[in-house]
């Protein structure tokens, strides 16, 4: 089996080139596991119509939110708390910090920038090449429109406000230069992908209480809910796969064993059923739950702040809150890129060049932006833009 994320195990590729088994016909067999997964995640697990892996279920909308710190905002600067604050609202936050610590900076982060910002400005077709479907374009008559994001007005937007703040000392200047920034150290504004219950997460992570405030999303798109387990389609086990892919989305059991451990050894249980981690469990048993299975099922983490406390019910709200989500018109597609991919791969290398003191708001965008796209067009950009706009039109026509 493999976990397809897909930004790290691309997903196209690898079914393009016949590495997944199809699993359409094999999942009639396990309706129970095809039950627990909502309708719509099942579109970005298709190509050509056909299943090539096991959704997990998670947050499967982009819902990108601002981590801030609870005991500074809201007790030393009475802040009021409130549920959206949009990515330039946040200013004054990071103003006041700045004015009380001139030698201090409220956002931290390492050279990929402020993490999860780009993830909703853009319906993604291929991130690592920035190529995507505009958001705001939806109900007009360039929602079909395939775009590089540098010539997407709110990316550019963005990048914009992003080197404002660089200028004005809210972000740490050697941001670019650094390979990462542990949670516990990037400041009293920090951002990620998430859910409105997912502060008790974010705040086991910084070892503080915080309170969270959404500036994009939800979206839902295919890229959004590709978080996914495949089968190689070279097993001598397919069968044996598919159970095991059962056990780990429909068994609380072996769900919470693999994602906590053993308990009394890994862990505790409180009597909400929550759980706590021990020090073994913290140090050596710590896993990325998404990766391997739904993240709905089983026990949930305590909270070890009061003033932050755990949502038992939060995946039946965040689950219910796709409802509202802006649906992408490209949902189910996915573009097979292996025809012009010696242009994606010099594509990849310009904007590597680059990306680091963009995101970071080191360079100037409206400087570097036009520098960027005459490498990647001489790289061959317009013609994977023809590419996958022709693959996505047929894609359209045909659904």
């Amino acid at each position: 089996m493999s976990s397809v994320l897909n930004w790290w195990n691309d997903f196209a590729k690898n079914v393009s080139a016949g590495n997944f088994r199809d699993l359409t016909d094999d999942l009639d067999q396990y309706p129970g596991l095809k039950d627990t997964v909502l309708e719509s995640a099942w579109a970005g697990t298709k190509v050509h119509d056909r299943v090539y892996a096991v959704p997990h279920m998670k947050d499967i909308g982009f819902e990108i939110f601002w981590i801030l710190d609870r005991d500074y905002y809201l007790k030393q600067k009475g802040f009021e708390q409130d549920l959206d604050i949009s990515f330039e609202e946040i200013e004054p936050y990071l103003k006041a910090y700045k004015d009380d610590h001139p030698d201090d900076y409220p956002i931290k982060v390492a050279s990929s920038g402020i993490t999860s910002w780009q993830m909703a400005l853009v319906d993604w077709l291929n991130m690592d090449i920035l190529v995507g479907l505009d958001w705001n374009a939806q109900g007009t008559s360039h929602a079909y429109e395939v775009k590089c994001a540098l010539e997407i007005p709110a990316w550019k937007e963005r990048l914009q406000t992003v080197h404002r703040w660089q200028k004005l000392g809210y972000i740490n200047p050697d941001a670019a230069e650094l390979e990462k920034m542990p949670r516990a150290e990037s400041g009293v504004v920090q951002s990620g992908q998430g859910w409105f219950s997912a502060e008790s997460i974010w705040a086991n992570t910084i070892k503080k209480p915080v309170y969270i405030a959404r500036f994009d999303g939800p979206y839902l798109s295919t890229s959004s809910i590709q978080a996914m387990t495949a089968v190689s389609a070279f097993t001598e086990h397919p069968v044996e796969a598919m159970k095991l892919i059962e056990l780990m989305n429909t068994d609380p059991w072996y769900r919470e064993t693999a994602r906590y451990g053993i308990e009394g050894k890994h862990y505790n249980r409180n009597v909400d059923g929550t759980i706590i981690r021990t020090a073994e469990g913290t140090d050596h048993m710590n896993v990325q739950a998404y990766t391997q299975g739904h993240v709905t099922l089983g026990a949930l983490e305590a909270s070890p702040f009061p003033e932050v406390p755990t949502d038992i019910h939060q995946w039946e709200k965040t689950l219910a809150g796709y409802a509202d989500a802006t649906v992408s018109v490209a949902m189910g597609f996915t573009p097979d890129l292996s025809s012009v991919e010696s242009e994606c791969n010099e594509i990849k290398k310009m904007i590597m060049e680059y990306r680091s003191k963009l995101y970071t708001g080191i360079s100037d965008p409206d400087e570097v932006i036009p520098e960027m796209l005459s490498h990647m067009e001489d790289a061959g950009l317009r013609k994977v833009i023809a590419e996958i706009q022709s693959q996505l039109d047929k894609f359209v026509a045909e659904n």
